[in-house]
């Protein structure tokens, strides 16, 4: 089995538009082939970076994605995707853009991600939440785990900060943030999603509230 840890960050000219003039300016995969256990934490995943600033375009940047899934695929038994929000945002943005590059046929690219299990951790904290997405970003999540003590990993700029980055061409700081989302993906995974459910239905409340 591997697990791919995923993550897109793309450029939107307009906040409110999701989807609409999105583009995709880089692309992480964190390939995790170690044990599904805590202990795997004390081991690192192979980080794997596609970005425009590489000399890519956005044509190429989701085709090394999906190439990266197929050869999981190919030579893995299982091979889970996870990570945050990616039903809603990442797997669909990625397939709208394979489509749009003529990159596979519809049935293709449906069925390759229809192969992979997937696991979203925007979905799974739910749970912890009182079943309400108030409050579940990665920054409040990252802040109520480590008042709780349970380490997690750092955690800088949030997601709306990627516009600024990008227009003012701080690629670097773009990369660092792709990479500490991977790196909060895989320990939710492994370790931070089950305690936090744990806590929350021991006592009784929603986490991640304000």
């Amino acid at each position: 089995m591997v697990r791919l840890y995923l993550d897109l960050e793309t450029y939107r000219p307009r906040r409110e538009g999701a989807f609409v003039g999105e583009k995709i300016v880089s692309c992480g995969l964190l390939i995790d082939e170690t044990p599904y256990d805590e202990n795997s934490l004390k081991e690192q995943g192979k980080l794997v970076l596609f970005s425009e600033w590489d000399g890519l375009n956005e044509r190429d940047i989701v085709a090394k994605a999906s190439d990266c899934v197929k050869k999981s695929l190919r030579e893995h038994r299982f091979t889970v995707i996870c990570g945050f929000n990616i039903l809603r945002f990442d797997v669909p943005l990625l397939i709208c853009k394979t489509v749009q590059y003529s990159l596979d046929k519809h049935e293709v690219v449906s069925k390759m991600w229809n192969d992979c299990f997937t696991v979203d951790y925007f979905q799974q904290l739910l749970v912890a939440n009182g079943n309400q997405f108030k409050g579940l970003t990665l920054e409040r999540i990252v802040d109520v785990s480590r008042s709780l003590d349970l380490e997690p990993p750092p955690y800088s700029k949030p997601g709306s900060a990627i516009k600024e980055l990008y227009e003012a061409k701080k690629y670097k700081e773009i990369e660092k943030h792709l990479e500490q989302d991977l790196n909060i993906a895989r320990w939710l995974d492994l370790y931070g999603a089950r305690r936090l459910i744990e806590t929350s239905v021991k006592e009784g409340k929603a986490l991640f509230h304000e």
